[in-house]
């Protein structure tokens, strides 16, 4: 995990690192949400409640985990060995990829809606040999926040790359944290496996899961350390709750096919991560081009993707 130091300089946070980076947080409203996301990986800093001020999204404790919601791009979560190659060069690739680390333009906002860009350049070039342009939108409506990406392909050829978000959120939004009395819930009642997660890593053979049932709290025996990763959920709609009560968060999958669970054992957190691609494989090939479960997005070509987190008050 990356670990940065912070500072408070005239009302503005400032990331000290080697190559310092300014950073700015950006607030969208409605009346029934506020929300707040940096300039710095275009993440989410807060999912707040208008009525009640309640804090929906997980605040980054480096005990735990010092993330909040990263946006997962052009790799998610990890490449085998954090490199690859491409027309026999070789590129090192960051954990959970090049958007985290980046600084993005915010390009427009209003009371309800931001949008924020990065673009290839130089220092995402030597690590990532594509020209790219990522826009995200953040959307207040209702009780739900709206994740729209727009990933364009400015070069010459075929370029390609994993995207998705990592949210966390916290449990129980009151009280002491117990394991126990909360958990996922999905919309019905499902038989399926998961495919095994160890060392970041999309492993080989698939573990039972779900066996015709629609939730399981946090502290069952089977929730491993790593992510529980599905490819092709079915359940399109997965939420956070006590179990045998309401949920008060749900994500809603859309354009995501795939999903990725991450809440380790004791941990005061959740995370529901919508994936388009996942993690690498076991067995992988070196070359980003021979990655078959990469999107290939020919020159001058763009994908759209959304997602939504509803806050159920």
């Amino acid at each position: 995990m990356y670990k940065f130091k912070f500072l408070l300089v005239a009302g503005l946070i400032v990331l000290n690192t080697a190559v310092a980076k300014s950073q700015q947080n950006l607030c969208i409203e409605n009346r029934f949400l506020k929300v707040e996301v940096n300039t710095l990986g275009a993440e989410l800093q807060s999912i707040k409640s208008m009525k009640s001020g309640t804090e929906y999204l997980w605040q980054g404790d480096e005990e735990y985990w010092g993330g909040k919601a990263p946006v997962m791009f052009p790799v998610n979560v990890k490449f085998k060995d954090a490199h690859f190659c491409y027309k026999g060069k070789e590129y090192q690739m960051p954990d959970m990829g090049l958007a985290k680390i980046s600084t993005f333009k915010m390009t427009d906002i209003r009371k309800g809606e931001v949008t924020l860009v990065l673009e290839s350049n130089h220092a995402t070039l030597e690590k990532y040999p594509f020209s790219f342009r990522l826009q995200i939108t953040y959307r207040v409506k209702g009780k739900k926040l709206i994740n729209e990406f727009v990933v364009e392909n400015t070069g010459n050829e075929m370029m390609y790359f994993a995207l998705g978000g990592h949210p966390g959120f916290r449990f129980p939004i009151e009280g002491k944290s117990e394991r126990g009395k909360n958990g996922f819930v999905f919309d019905k009642n499902y038989t399926i496996k998961r495919t095994e997660i160890a060392g970041g890593l999309v492993q080989n053979n698939e573990i039972p899961f779900l066996n015709n049932e629609n939730s399981f709290a946090f502290n069952d025996e089977r929730i491993p350390n790593a992510g529980m990763f599905l490819k092709n959920m079915p359940s399109r709609k997965i939420s956070i709750g006590t179990i045998g009560g309401p949920a008060y968060i749900t994500v809603d999958l859309k354009d995501f096919p795939n999903v990725n669970m991450w809440t380790p054992p004791g941990m005061p957190f959740a995370c529901i991560e919508p994936m388009i691609g996942h993690h690498d494989l076991q067995n992988t090939a070196l070359e980003i081009d021979k990655k078959e479960y990469l999107t290939a997005l020919p020159a001058g070509k763009k994908k759209n993707y959304s997602f939504g987190i509803v806050v159920n008050e």
